[in-house]
């Protein structure tokens, strides 16, 4: 069997393909992506929890073939002729273009673990760019730890017409939300490997629209040409609207960028992980303050609109810049309901986002 492809077409593929391909896969198959040559070229990667599928049509003749995923994308990726050549000789494959030349070595198809793709179940059309924004203003705030399996993940929500991300790692929570015209209820978790695959993949997509099925909890996103199938997170999502406070004491807008650079500037004499940064509020005016025994202290103050009570917090400065860093609006909200409970981030002006982060004991 032997068939051409454009270069760069595949690379772009299998740039996707080879981040589905397990670290340490439970077996040797599952190192390597499963080509498919009937009706055109279809590859497929698997670590068994996320799949990533691609299509080339126009590609011509009939056969299948397994081969390493990083070794056949760093060949394809840096061969110097715009058109690539396939040939199949039983056990190895050999890939021509210009004067380059490479053999590897195949495994068999049949040993590849068959995939089911949805194709029916609920099914929902969505803008791309909406959905790539949503997913980017929430993903940070999930527990980086895959141990932590109902926190390491993406929480999506279908609810009375309103789409949903909730993210939260047990010490803040980011939400984004959209109105959609579906009316049903429906909610999953997806692995945060999953959704940084399914934001790249939003992020270099020509598409306006995606399509997203949900069927035998599998989740797939159909995106051009590339579809990513995720298994739906078997572990409880926390109640997170038990957090959400419905009433507060003291509202304070300030302006972001001057907001960010007064937490970045005190954080520098803190010792990260260990120490916080103060939030003083005070008639119109918020000051920011630090303190380490062993490097020094901060302090400054923003001008400030406020409304309430005067207010002491202390919190941890990374989770408060990392909101203020995934959203682009020139004023932020600071909703504080006392020194005990969590303070809420929005923006005045932007409906749909809020940040949730916890106070550190001063």
């Amino acid at each position: 069997m032997e068939f051409t492809v454009k270069r760069n077409e595949m690379s772009f593929h299998l740039d996707s393909l080879s981040r589905a391909v397990a670290s340490r896969p439970i077996k040797p198959v599952l190192n390597g992506v499963l080509f498919e040559v009937k009706d055109g070229l279809t590859m497929t990667a698997t670590d068994m929890e996320f799949t990533v599928r691609a299509k080339i049509p126009g590609v011509s003749g009939e056969g299948a073939f397994v081969v390493n995923a990083k070794t056949i994308y760093e060949i394809v990726k840096s061969l110097p002729s715009d058109e690539v050549k396939f040939l199949l000789n039983e056990e190895k494959l050999e890939v021509l273009s210009g004067k380059s030349k490479f053999t590897i070595f195949t495994q068999s198809a049949q040993d590849f673990p068959e995939i089911r793709i949805p194709t029916d179940g609920v099914v929902y059309k969505m803008d791309r760019a909406k959905l790539a924004e949503m997913i980017d203003r929430v993903s940070f705030s999930a527990a980086s730890d895959e141990n932590m399996r109902n926190l390491n993940g993406v929480y999506f929500e279908m609810e009375n017409g309103v789409f949903r991300t909730v993210a939260v790692d047990g010490f803040r929570m980011a939400l984004a939300e959209e109105k959609i015209e579906s009316q049903g209820n429906l909610s999953f978790l997806i692995s945060l490997k999953a959704v940084k695959e399914l934001s790249r993949l939003l992020s270099v997509a020509n598409e306006d629209k995606i399509v997203m099925r949900f069927e035998n909890r599998q989740v797939a996103f159909e995106v051009g040409s590339t579809i990513l199938v995720c298994k739906v997170v078997d572990a409880e999502f926390p109640n997170y609207k038990r957090v959400i406070p419905d009433k507060f004491k003291t509202r304070v807008v300030v302006d972001r960028n001057a907001l960010r650079g007064a937490v970045k500037r005190a954080s520098i004499v803190t010792r990260a992980g260990t120490e916080a940064v103060k939030f003083t509020t005070d008639s119109d005016s918020l000051k920011i303050s630090s303190r380490s025994a062993g490097l020094g202290e901060a302090e400054e103050t923003l001008e400030v609109q406020m409304e309430g009570e005067s207010m002491v917090l202390a919190f941890n400065p990374s989770f408060v810049l990392d909101a203020l860093n995934h959203t682009s609006e020139e004023k932020v909200q600071l909703n504080f309901v006392d020194e005990n409970k969590p303070l809420m981030i929005d923006t005045p002006d932007l409906e749909g986002y809020f940040f949730i982060v916890m106070p550190v004991r001063i």
